[in-house]
């Protein structure tokens, strides 16, 4: 049960200190790290260590190292968080369906805040792009671009800063993820009204700020669609 303690690695000890330094805001993304001469002299290390430690950091892409200038704290790029879950959903025919199940959770409780937080622009963005999704329905596409925006727009009206963060980091994996979604779909000629219709519905709850419509709108939205590509691949 009990595993033995083992006394952490100096290296150990100086990456973590580096990243609590970035958690307290006192590291900041563009910001220059000392040298390692610096840093060992700093903390009281040797040379090995402090470079065993940037090492480590460069690894997972938190340091970036510039010829000439120095060591940097690296803007994270988006691609480096949303690339691994992109090859995982490409490489697991589950994965759009675990997807399905987070956004139900996500996006239901989102659409709920929406049409309490809304104001008066998130309205128009979403009378906007709803519009726009009747004409691709009309005009017989997939519209995946559409759908990804309005789902997006609500995002925004939540006014959660982490949830629009969230929902723009994966917003290319979405649009990817409703065109194959909507391809299966339309295979039922039906279906392509049934999902105008419920994203219009979604959209009126919020207007008319029903929060308990909206939240159940887009549920059963998102349950439709995953009952749907289940059935598909169950055929």
């Amino acid at each position: 049960m009990f595993k033995p303690i083992k006394t952490k690695r100096v290296y150990e000890q100086i990456v973590e200190q580096i990243k609590e330094l970035m958690n307290q805001g006192d590291l900041k993304p563009g910001d220059k790290l000392m040298s390692e001469r610096e840093l060992s002299d700093k903390l009281g290390v040797s040379r090995t260590s402090v470079r065993e430690a940037l090492s480590a950091l460069d690894f997972l892409g938190i340091l970036e190292s510039k010829q000439g200038e120095g060591t940097f704290i690296s803007e994270v790029s988006e691609h480096l968080l949303i690339e691994p879950l992109a090859l995982f959903m490409a490489m697991d025919r589950e994965a759009s369906l675990e997807l399905l199940e987070v956004r139900k959770m996500m996006e239901s409780y989102a659409a709920e805040l929406a049409a309490i937080r809304a104001n008066e622009e998130d309205i128009e963005k979403m009378t906007k792009v709803i519009g726009l999704m009747e004409q691709d329905f009309k005009q017989k596409v997939l519209g995946e671009e559409n759908d990804a925006v309005f789902h997006y727009n609500i995002a925004e009206a939540t006014g959660n800063r982490m949830l629009v963060k969230m929902m723009n980091l994966i917003s290319d994996l979405l649009v990817q993820n409703m065109r194959s979604s909507r391809q299966y779909m339309f295979n039922k000629k039906e279906n392509a009204e049934k999902l105008y219709l419920q994203h219009l519905n979604i959209f009126n709850a919020i207007k008319d700020r029903k929060q308990d419509l909206a939240k159940q709108a887009m549920f059963d939205h998102l349950d439709f669609v995953e009952k749907e590509l289940t059935r598909h691949r169950n055929e």
